[in-house]
C-alpha cells in the first residue's frame, strides 16, 4: 500500500473516533526498523507522517508534542528540528518512533556524537539493543573520538551478550569528569560480575538468572515456567500475583538474612503487606521506611519495584553492609532506577492478589468480579504467611543446581553503588 493510501485509512479510523487505533497504525509505520525505509527518505516523504502523527498527538491531549511536528512539517529537513522531536518522542513513550526521527536527523548532519547518543537513547529504551550496538560497533572513529559512544558500545555489547567486547572496550574508557567515572564504574562492574560466575553460569541466551546477575549485581529467585524456554525465557508477561508466590519469594529468602534485626516497609499499603507478612514469617519487627537511624542493618522489603517511592529509592542508591533491599516483583520492559538484591520475579503487567480483578469461574462458566481486598494489612499479611508455597508445576523452570552454582560464586554481594535495573538483554522475551 502507498504512502498516500496508508495515511487515508488512518484517517478514515480517525474520522470514526478511534483515536486509539489510528495511533498505533502511525506508530506502526513511523517505528523502528520499518520506519527506517521513512528515515532515509527525503523529508517530503516523511512529513505527511509527521503530521498525521502531530494531529493525533494534539487530540489525545499532547499540545507541546504537536508543535514540534508542526515545525518539522514546515522544515523537514531541519536537524534540529528533527532532533528536539526526536527527543520529545522518546519522553512521551514512543521511542521506536524517536528512533527513526533521529535516523533522518543522523542522515542530515553525518555522524555528530549527540544526535548518535539520542539515537542510541531511543533504541535501547526500545530494548533495540543489537540495532544500537550494530550501529556503534560501525563507526570506530566516532567511538574512538568520543567517551560517551564508547561507553555506549561497551553498554550495548554487554546488554547483546558480547562480553569479550565488553572487557576490551573498558581498558580503553579514560573519563575527563565525574560523569565518566560513574559510567566506567558500571561498565567495570559488570566486568567483575562476569569474571566472578565464570564457569558456573553459562552466560547464554537462556541463563535469565546469570545474565541479570551480571547486568543488575541482583539475584533472581524465580523463573516462570509458562512460555520457557521460550518466547518468554524465565520472565512473565502478565502476571496474576498470588499468595503462595509471595510465601515462595519469602521463603527463599531466609538463606540470605540471617542476624538482620528488623524489616523495613516503603511507604504504600502493598508494600506494608508484603513486609508485615515478613515479618510474621521471620519474628522481626517492622519499622517505617525510610526512618531515623538509617543507615540500619535491616531487610527492606516491597511488593513491585516501581511503586516505591522515589525518596525511598535515593535512600537505596548505595548498598550497605548488612542491609538488604528485597522487591517481589520487577518490571523488565523498562528501565528502574536502581536494581533490587533480592526480587523474586521479573513481570511486564500484574495484579497484586488483594486488588480487585475480572477472573473466570469454572462454577459459573463466565468471568466475575473479584472486590478489591480491603481487609487490615495484618489480616492479609497473616494468610500470606499461612498460605502453601507455588506447586511444583509453578516451580518447573527452576534448575536448582544453577541457582546454588550461581549463589555460590555471587553472594554475599559486594557494598558499592546499586546499578539500574536494565529493560530487557541479552536473554530474549516477548512483548506484549
Amino acid at each position: 500500500m502507498e504512502s498516500a493510501d496508508e495515511l487515508a485509512a488512518i484517517t478514515a479510523i480517525l474520522a470514526e473516533g478511534d483515536e486509539r487505533g489510528a495511533f498505533a497504525n502511525v506508530c506502526a509505520r513511523l517505528a523502528w526498523p520499518l520506519g527506517i525505509e521513512l528515515g532515509r527518505s527525503p523529508g517530503s516523504e516523511l512529513g505527511p507522517w509527521i503530521a498525521m502523527l502531530g494531529t493525533l498527538a494534539l487530540a489525545r491531549g499532547a499540545p507541546k508534542l504537536h508543535e514540534l511536528t508542526e515545525a518539522v512539517v514546515r522544515d523537514p529537513d531541519s536537524p534540529d528540528r528533527l532532533y528536539d522531536l526526536g527527543f520529545a518522542l522518546i519522553d512521551a513513550g514512543v521511542p521506536r518512533v524517536a528512533a527513526t526521527v533521529l535516523w533522518r536527523c543522523l542522515s542530515l548532519v553525518g555522524d555528530s556524537e549527540e544526535v548518535m547518543c539520542e539515537l542510541i537513547s531511543a533504541l535501547e529504551t526500545a530494548t533495540a539493543y543489537e540495532d544500537a550496538f550494530r550501529l556503534l560497533d560501525e563507526r570506530e572513529p566516532l567511538r574512538a573520538g568520543s567517551f560517551l559512544c564508547s561507553y555506549l558500545y561497551a553498554f550495548d555489547a554487554a546488554m547483546t551478550g558480547r562480553l569479550e567486547i565488553v572487557r576490551a572496550t573498558a581498558a580503553t574508557l579514560v573519563p575527563t569528569s565525574p560523569t565518566h567515572e560513574v559510567m566506567r564504574g558500571t561498565i567495570e562492574r559488570i566486568v567483575e560480575r562476569a569474571d566472578r560466575v565464570v564457569g558456573a553460569c553459562a552466560l547464554d541466551r537462556a541463563d535469565l538468572r546469570g545474565w541479570h546477575y551480571v547486568l543488575t549485581g541482583g539475584l533472581l529467585l524465580h523463573r516462570s515456567p509458562y512460555g520457557f524456554p521460550a518466547p518468554m525465557t524465565g520472565r512473565y508477561a502478565w502476571l496474576q500475583d498470588s499468595y503462595a508466590m509471595i510465601a515462595t519469594g519469602l521463603e527463599r529468602l531466609r538463606p540470605f538474612i540471617a542476624g538482620l534485626p528488623c524489616i523495613y516497609a516503603p511507604e504504600g499499603r502493598d508494600h506494608e503487606i508484603v513486609a508485615c507478612a515478613a515479618a510474621f514469617k521471620f519474628g522481626l519487627p517492622v519499622a517505617p521506611w525510610p526512618a531515623i537511624g538509617v543507615p540500619a542493618p535491616g531487610l527492606i522489603v516491597a511488593h513491585r519495584l516501581e511503586a516505591i517511592p522515589e525518596d525511598a529509592l535515593v535512600a537505596l542508591a548505595h548498598r550497605k553492609v548488612d542491609q538488604l533491599f528485597y522487591a517481589h516483583a520487577s518490571p523488565w520492559t523498562y528501565d528502574s532506577r536502581i536494581a533490587p538484591d533480592l526480587t523474586m520475579c521479573l513481570y511486564q503487567s500484574l495484579n497484586a492478589p488483594w486488588d480487585g480483578a475480572q477472573t473466570y469461574s469454572a462454577d459459573v462458566g463466565k468471568a466475575i468480579s473479584r472486590p478489591v481486598d480491603d481487609r487490615p494489612v495484618e489480616a492479609i499479611a497473616a494468610e500470606i504467611v499461612a498460605s502453601p508455597l507455588l506447586a511444583d508445576a509453578e516451580l518447573e523452570a527452576e534448575d536448582p543446581g544453577g541457582w546454588d552454582a550461581l549463589v555460590a560464586r555471587a553472594w554475599p554481594l559486594t557494598p558499592g553503588p546499586r546499578t539500574r535495573l536494565w529493560a530487557g538483554g541479552p536473554v530474549p522475551s516477548n512483548r506484549f
